[in-house]
């Protein structure tokens, strides 16, 4: 089984249906596929695979186990299962308002040291929160899976490091951006993340690049500049496996998935060279400045 992330520290470009469309694309060559959706705060993978509600998981009630439930041959597992889709998943509740409560009680030292340790409670809570998503003694898929394709949730969260930490044996990740200025940085600070991390990246894929409009012909609609994904994955090291336009006809996008599910296929993951001690050190410094600010 290849088990693949799909990462963007950036919001909203799209990973869900990157994900949704690549891994439909592997079903209809013959794969065996599951769908993992590790967004615990905002999860819609569902919706990208074009259902209209998340499946609700099985339980093995010998063996004390969830099982995943089968959708139209594909098997996936989400929170929105358990927690459903109209609600939202509220992990930090309203720590800050009984914190503002107690404010005038305590020293400020205390404070802080309460609110650090409220915090590292969160944290923990969603580290074993995935930790249990992903552990086989908690979790029964089908065997054998060819691929397992995991959708991270946005921006660095103790989600995704979990699943980083837990899985050992991962193939690699594929990058999802827009061609787009604004989200450049974020596409940057991704790449140095996993360059960071050694983490084995399958390649870049660049997200909603243009309307493909009923004459076949694309239109670029966004305000921010465009940028050149494939000079940016050329300049980073890394594969560029596709451009997937926008368009409301899903039988005219699902070529280009189908031209990434190859890709992905046949692909040879790279693991980026690490930094130097000096970018280390330099690092090291603006971490410890923006902590004293």
């Amino acid at each position: 089984m290849k088990t693949i992330a799909v990462t963007a520290l950036k919001g909203g470009v799209g990973k869900s249906s990157i994900v949704a469309g690549l891994g439909l694309a592997l079903v209809s060559k013959g794969y065996k596929v599951g769908f993992l959706d590790l967004d615990v705060t905002g999860s819609n993978l569902y919706s990208a695979l074009g259902l209209a509600h998340s499946p609700k998981f099985g339980l093995d009630s010998v063996n004390e186990k969830i099982v995943v439930p089968e959708v139209d041959g594909y098997w996936l597992l989400s929170i929105a299962s358990y927690t459903g889709e109209d609600y939202a998943v509220l992990w930090e509740s309203d720590q800050h308002k009984e914190l503002s409560q107690i404010r005038d009680t305590m020293e400020t030292a205390d404070l802080k040291a309460l609110k650090k340790q409220i915090d590292d409670i969160l944290a923990s809570s969603k580290w074993r929160f995935v930790e249990e998503l992903l552990s086989p003694d908690i979790v029964t898929w089908p065997e054998p899976l060819d691929f397992l394709i995991a959708d991270l949730p946005p921006s660095i969260s103790h989600e995704m490091f979990s699943f980083f930490d837990q899985v050992k044996d991962l193939f690699g990740v594929f990058i999802v951006s827009q061609p787009s200025a604004i989200s450049n940085t974020g596409l940057q600070r991704t790449i140095d993340l996993l360059r960071v991390q050694q983490i084995p990246i399958i390649g870049l894929v660049g997200n909603q690049d243009g309307f493909l409009c009923k004459h076949g012909e694309i239109e670029y609609q966004f305000l921010s500049p465009r940028v050149d994904l494939k000079e940016i994955a050329r300049k980073a090291g890394i594969p560029f496996l596709a451009s997937i336009p926008q368009t409301g006809d899903t039988n005219k996008i699902k070529p280009y998935f189908s031209e990434l599910a190859d890709k992905v296929v046949s692909s040879k993951p790279v693991v980026l060279k690490d930094i130097t001690l000096g970018k280390r050190l330099k690092r090291k410094i603006v971490k410890g400045i923006a902590r004293r600010l």
